[in-house]
């Protein structure tokens, strides 16, 4: 007996022999088209894609249809990341580094339509694209750190291994103690102390690693001299800030990592040993902490030194990952959304200076609000909610001449602006 098939049906196997031909091809490459739910670090968006159709060739034409849908995927999630400005001015290079790789960061994908006339395919997908991958990317390439103006980090991590009295530092040797290790007066530095620890180490290779611009260890320790009178009890954010701002850092990255053995893996010679590990990285312009966190981690080795060496190293690595994902969102976020930044004027006369510098804020495009924080002696702080960096609002005041024609502007950090009545 001889089957007989439908127009329809013939054209339905058709379909499904393509579809199961590219999603062979594009999964050959990391991508599968089983549209599963996004997970942490991926973002899931809807595009449209077309391809023309050459000599009647659909098939080709389907294919150039999803891949250009997939391309426009990630740049929708690159978009997420950094600021339109940085898209058009870097384009050739994100073209070049990231656009080119969408099946390095596009996981899933399911086609939601598709549709074509005698020239051209359309299709219409949804894609999960990972976007921890792509930010790691983007951070090598410097384009996140653009966003911030290239700040400048210092690292400081007090470290105590195993069998050792004290904690140590690339900046700090302290003692040993009844305060676990610190004392005021014995405060001295790597002159005397010795190299970097290993917490240290591998946090600013995890930085260096994404882009960050990181302040060099033996400019940091020529140019700083503490006197005896900071103790080193614990480590504070006002310390660090004021060394930080000695260090013209602009975050500081700062805590301790301890190390500690567990004894003998039975049956052998091999010593067990775990570590902790807590960070803070804060801003040195605002005191602003913009990340911290603990992390545990354990080794074994035949040599209990080297035990603890790996246990604190797998520690701080599983550390500087979170806290360097979390200080790129939170900039990311005040580039986006507004940060406040904070504006000292000194010399003021009186509360009408302050008048007519505030109505000209507000009348400045990106500005969403002024707030007032302190007026007396002179001297005036405000608080600007601005949408976009120091350095745009500083251009923004510099070009209204109404500002210059009663103040200058006498200095500028990430964060802050110094203004002086003429």
């Amino acid at each position: 007996m001889v089957k007989t098939w439908s127009a329809g049906i013939v054209s339905v196997i058709l379909w499904s022999m393509i579809a199961s031909s590219a999603a062979f091809a594009l999964n050959g490459a990391g991508v599968t088209s089983s549209g599963t739910p996004a997970q942490p670090g991926t973002k899931v968006v809807t595009v449209q894609g077309t391809g023309m159709i050459n000599n009647g060739d659909e098939s080709s034409a389907r294919d150039a249809a999803i891949q250009d849908a997939l391309r426009k995927a990630v740049e929708q999630a690159v978009g997420t990341i950094v600021s339109s400005q940085t898209v058009v001015q870097d384009y050739k290079l994100l073209s070049d580094k990231i656009y080119s790789n969408t099946s390095g960061y596009v996981s899933d994908y399911k086609i939601i339509n598709e549709s074509h006339t005698d020239a051209v395919y359309n299709v219409t997908l949804q894609a999960t694209v990972g976007t921890k991958h792509l930010k790691d990317d983007l951070s090598a390439i410097g384009l996140l750190m653009k966003e911030k103006k290239m700040p400048s980090v210092a690292v400081i991590i007090l470290e105590q291994n195993i069998g050792a009295k004290r904690f140590d530092s690339s900046f700090f040797y302290a003692p040993a103690s009844q305060d676990e290790g610190y004392t005021v007066s014995g405060v001295r530095t790597l002159h005397e102390a010795g190299a970097l620890s290993i917490a240290e180490n591998e946090m600013i290779k995890k930085l260096v690693e994404s882009g960050f611009n990181v302040v060099d260890e033996g400019a940091l320790l020529h140019d700083i001299t503490l006197s005896s009178g900071y103790a080193l009890r614990s480590l504070s954010d006002t310390t660090i800030i004021h060394i930080g701002k000695l260090a013209n850092a602009d975050v500081v990255i700062y805590g301790k990592a301890v190390s500690r053995l567990y004894g003998t893996i039975e049956g052998s010679e091999m010593r067990s040993a775990q570590a902790t590990v807590s960070l803070r990285a804060v801003d040195t312009d605002d005191g602003k902490v913009l990340a911290s966190g603990d992390q545990h981690a354990a080794s074994v080795h035949i040599d209990a030194m080297t035990a603890g060496n790996e246990a604190i190293k797998k520690a701080t690595s599983a550390l500087a990952e979170s806290m360097i994902a979390t200080i790129l969102d939170t900039w990311k976020q005040q580039v986006n959304n507004g940060a406040l930044i904070t504006l000292t004027i000194n010399g003021v006369r009186s509360a009408g200076d302050l008048v007519v510098l505030r109505d000209q804020l507000m009348s400045t495009q990106g500005v969403q609000n002024v707030y007032d924080k302190s007026l007396g002696s002179g001297q005036a702080t405000l608080a600007v909610d601005y949408q976009g960096t120091t350095q745009n609002l500083v251009q923004s005041m510099l070009a209204n001449t109404t500002v210059t024609g009663l103040f200058s502007i006498t200095g500028t950090t990430m964060n802050t602006v110094t203004l002086t009545r003429k």
